[in-house]
């Protein structure tokens, strides 16, 4: 059963970290457009950021989806959605209306509230089971042990 979970879990996770990639490396001009509404980050960086983190989050998707490393992609993802939840409250706190660009680069979505933050705090938790279901089992643990007994 928590294997089943855990393969559950981790195509959800990583389809909706690919989902919401697809967009903004299609369209890496109009995301820099979006991250510069931030306010959050030096002119400089903002090229540099709306190149690398969507293919971050393909990365971290694809990885769980494969299953590769799926506790230290969980974890990575889990900062990812950290970054962006500070992101958008530090945004949200001075009064900048946003639109996310979570998972589209049109400027026509919605804005962002404080209450769609939410959305943003599920996927962290989805990053936590997984990180959580691949802890090793006392019960693993015992069986790696005996196998490794002369």
């Amino acid at each position: 059963m928590r294997r089943t979970v855990g393969i559950v879990l981790r195509l959800i996770v990583g389809g909706i970290f690919l989902y919401a990639a697809y967009d903004k490396v299609i369209h890496p001009g109009q995301f820099a457009e979006i991250l510069m509404d931030y306010e959050a980050l030096p002119l400089g960086a903002v090229n540099l950021v709306a190149l690398w983190l969507p293919m971050l989050e393909v990365i971290v998707g694809l990885a769980l989806i494969v299953g590769l490393w799926v506790r230290a992609n969980a974890l990575l993802g889990s900062g990812l959605m950290a970054v962006f939840i500070v992101g958008i409250a530090q945004a949200l706190g001075r009064g900048v209306g946003l639109h996310c660009g979570c998972f589209s680069t049109s400027p026509g979505g919605e804005a962002r509230t404080w209450i769609s933050l939410w959305e943003e705090g599920l996927l962290v938790g989805g990053c936590v089971a997984l990180w959580v279901l691949r802890w090793p089992t006392i019960r693993s643990l015992s069986i790696a042990q005996h196998r490794r007994a002369p």
